[in-house]
């Protein structure tokens, strides 16, 4: 079983704001501060006065790592490539800054988006992390599109070997196994349509249509929405509410945690081991849900993506416009499957499709490919989504 730890809600969106705002104003030259406001503008994707504020921060402690590497992904995230590689340059940084795996995997980035060759630097970020996600994707990714499968596989191989059990390795190392033949490994590792778990309904404790009524109107009128998620390349119009408890109903986000979290409890008491199954093997002892509301309008969707940061993710459905159905077109619907990169090889199992429903709690590994897909009708699907994060892990 998981212990669970408290849930993240990126609350400080609001008060935080406003109180290192006044905190710059009255000590201007103060780094601490000034590295709070920028962490408080990225978490918002707002990378233009995030980048402002790390580089003031800078000029007052130039020693900071840490505001050092969150200006240089802002710098990334603003296609400002050339600023990113200048201000990891090794001459600039000391001999532990040098062989940091976020300066490794920051530059990478930037190299890679110059069409330069970012893989020495992603391998220095594995060998001195190698539980670095984001160093993970990059360089199988590069490795993917040279053909270098075999490769590709050993990498996968010795991440686990190391122990490794992240999402991001998860799905890397089935994709590997798929490219190179090995279809029966990929299938355990990629998709299992034993392993999307439907529940119908929370604890009947709870009059759960009168909370979904409340909890859609807190989520429709929540004071920060946002529309952009740095790099989340799946978004398709879908705009999100990160700082759940900013709102003016935090009791409803907290009954509706502790909910889900029971309702994990209850699945992973069911789980039953496969021979090769890395994903149970990397359940964690101690977790908590990363939560954010998600809104979407006719013609919004969700593109192929997954959750790399979680071990376990799910979604429920608060509101839906019309009943949605899993015939024709899918208009609604959300689906699982394999990777879309696998579509010109042998898929290791077919897609499935499911038409949501009020009420509905679904729970699948967050390495597995989903989607969402569009519909035209009036009014929001509304949904409440999560990760279970393991707490001893890097993000």
């Amino acid at each position: 079983m998981i212990t669970w730890a408290a849930p993240t809600f990126e609350s400080m969106a609001l008060s935080g704001l406003a109180l290192f705002e006044r905190a710059v104003s009255l000590a201007p030259e103060n780094p601490v501060p000034l590295a709070k406001l920028g962490n408080i503008h990225l978490d918002r994707y707002d990378f233009v006065r995030a980048a402002d504020a790390f580089r003031r921060a800078l000029r007052f402690d130039p020693h900071d790592l840490a505001t050092r590497v969150r200006l240089a992904r802002c710098l990334n995230e603003l296609g400002h490539h050339d600023a990113c590689i200048a201000l990891l340059a090794p001459e600039g940084l000391d001999e532990a800054a040098r062989g940091d795996a976020n300066v490794h995997c920051q530059r990478a980035t930037a190299l890679i988006a110059l069409g330069q060759d970012g893989e020495a630097d992603l391998r220095a970020a594995l060998a001195r992390r190698p539980d670095h996600a984001v160093a993970l994707t990059r360089l199988a990714k590069l490795l993917r599109k040279a053909g270098r499968y075999g490769e590709l596989v050993r990498l996968c191989d010795d991440l686990a070997a190391q122990g490794i059990r992240n999402a991001q390795l998860l799905l890397e190392w089935g994709r590997a196994r798929a490219l190179t033949g090995d279809i029966g490994r990929a299938r355990n590792l990629l998709f299992d349509h034993d392993r999307v778990f439907r529940v119908a309904e929370l604890s009947p404790k709870t009059d759960w249509r009168a909370f979904n009524r409340s909890f859609a109107q807190e989520l429709i009128s929540h004071p920060v929405i946002l529309d952009r998620f740095g790099d989340d390349d799946a978004n398709r119009g879908s705009r999100r509410v990160h700082h759940l408890v900013a709102g003016e109903r935090p009791d409803l986000v907290r009954l509706l945690v502790g909910s889900v979290q029971a309702a994990v409890d209850e699945m992973i008491a069911s789980l039953l081991p496969a021979p090769f199954d890395p994903w149970l093997e990397a359940m964690p002892r101690q977790a908590r849900l990363h939560c954010w509301g998600l809104i979407q309008r006719s013609g919004e969707f969700e593109n192929w993506h997954v959750h790399r940061g979680g071990w376990l993710s799910g979604v429920y459905y608060v509101d839906l416009p019309a009943a949605f159905s899993v015939a024709g077109d899918g208009a609604g619907c959300i689906e699982y499957g394999p990777p879309p990169s696998l579509a010109t090889e042998p898929a290791p199992t077919a897609p499935l499709r499911i038409a949501p429903c009020e009420g509905m709690l679904l729970l699948a590994p967050s390495h597995y490919h989903h989607r969402t897909i569009p519909f035209t009708a009036d009014g929001y699907r509304i949904s409440f989504a999560f990760d279970v994060v393991p707490v001893a892990t890097h993000a």
